[in-house]
C-alpha cells in the first residue's frame, strides 16, 4: 500500500465527523457507513490477482460487508464487469450512476462556428498505443482524405501524434499537442462536429462534446452506445477486433491488439470518413443531433440535477440503513 493510501485509511479510521463516506474507484477501510463507484471490476481487484481466489474472497468479503451500503457502476459494462468477476456472491445493492461534468455558460456564448471537426487523442503522455486506442490513426487518414475534399473546412487534431506516423499533411489538418482546459473548450464551442472513434468510452469527453452541441462520431464498441446513440451522433461499427475485451469485460490492449487495430486502420477510416461527411453536407442534422446531445448533459440523464437526485436518494437510504 503506498504513503498516500496509508495515510488516507488512517485519516478514515478517526472520527472525521462525516455520516457517509463516497469513494471512487477505491474502496478503503473503514467502519463508517460507505458508498463507492466503479468503472470496471479492476477498480477492486488488481489486473494480475484477477484470477488469485484468496484475494478474491477477501475482497468479497469486504464488499459484503454491513457498512458498504451501495455499489455505484458509472455504466452498464461496468456492472456486467463487476458480476463476470465477482458472481452473485455480492449482497449489497448497486445502481448505475453516470458520470457528469458541468461547464459554465460563460464558455458556452453562442457565436459563429467556424468549419472545424475536432478529434482527441491524449495531451499528457506521449504514448503509441493511447493514440491507436483513441482511433488516431484512422482518423489521421480520414481527415487527410477529407481535407484534400473539403478544402474550406479545417480538421482539427487536438494530442501528442507518434512521431512514426507524422508526415506531410493538408494545410487544413491542423495538429495542436496540447491547450489548457479553457483553450480547449474555446475551439469546441468554435467547431461543429466532435469525432472520436474510441475502443473505451471517453466518457467525459463526449459529455464536453455535447455541452457544446457537437454531434459525435464514435465506434458501437463498449460502453459507447451508452452515451452515443442516432439522436446525438453516429455509431460506427469498426472492423472485427478479437480479444479486445477480456473475459471480465474489460478492453484489454495487448500487442496483437494494437497490430489489429493498425491492421484495420484503412478500412475504418472509410467509415469514419463517410459518417463525417454525412455531417459535412447536412447543416440542419448536425444541429438536431447537437441539439439532443446538449439536452442529455443540460436536463437529461447525463444532467448535474439527474445525478444529484439520484445520489441523494442513495446516500438517503444509506444513512436510514
Amino acid at each position: 500500500m503506498s504513503r498516500f493510501h496509508q495515510k488516507f485509511n488512517d485519516i478514515l479510521r478517526k472520527d472525521s465527523g462525516s455520516d457517509l463516506i463516497h469513494f471512487t474507484f477505491h474502496f478503503g477501510n473503514t467502519k463508517k457507513r460507505c458508498v463507492v463507484d466503479y468503472e470496471t471490476g479492476y477498480s477492486f481487484i488488481n489486473i494480475k490477482d484477477k484470477e488469485n481466489k484468496l484475494v478474491k474472497n477477501r475482497m468479497i468479503r469486504k464488499l459484503n460487508k454491513k457498512n458498504l451500503k451501495y455499489l455505484m457502476p458509472i455504466h452498464k459494462e461496468s456492472l456486467k464487469s463487476f458480476k463476470l468477476l465477482f458472481g452473485n456472491k455480492i449482497k449489497n445493492p448497486q445502481e448505475i450512476v453516470y458520470p457528469t461534468i458541468f461547464i459554465p455558460e460563460e464558455f458556452r456564448k453562442p457565436i459563429k462556428r467556424k468549419n472545424r471537426i475536432v478529434f482527441i487523442s491524449t495531451t499528457n503522455i506521449l504514448e503509441d498505443k493511447i493514440f491507436l486506442i483513441k482511433g488516431g490513426l484512422e482518423t489521421l487518414i480520414a481527415f487527410e482524405k477529407l481535407a484534400q475534399k473539403y478544402p474550406k473546412w479545417n480538421f482539427t487534431i487536438l494530442g501528442k501524434i507518434p512521431s512514426i506516423i507524422k508526415k506531410d499533411l493538408p494545410k487544413n489538418v491542423i495538429l495542436i499537442d496540447s491547450l489548457p482546459r479553457e483553450e480547449m473548450w474555446k475551439m469546441f464551442n468554435e467547431s461543429k462536429i466532435f469525432v472520436q472513434p474510441c475502443y473505451q468510452a471517453p466518457a467525459m469527453s463526449f459529455l464536453e462534446a455535447m455541452w457544446f452541441k457537437l454531434p459525435i462520431v464514435t465506434y458501437n464498441c463498449w460502453a459507447n452506445d451508452e452515451y452515443v446513440d442516432e439522436k446525438n451522433g453516429i455509431l460506427i461499427n469498426p472492423e472485427p477486433l478479437n480479444s479486445y475485451i477480456d473475459e471480465y469485460n474489460v478492453p484489454n490492449y495487448t500487442k496483437d491488439v494494437l497490430e489489429k487495430i493498425k491492421e484495420n486502420s484503412n478500412k475504418n477510416s472509410k467509415k469514419i470518413e463517410k459518417a463525417v461527411e454525412k455531417l459535412i453536407k447536412n447543416n440542419k442534422l448536425r444541429e438536431k443531433l447537437g441539439e439532443n446531445g446538449f439536452n442529455r448533459v443540460s436536463i437529461g440523464k447525463f444532467s448535474i440535477d439527474k445525478k444529484n437526485e439520484k445520489l441523494r436518494k442513495i446516500y438517503e437510504t444509506a444513512l436510514k440503513n
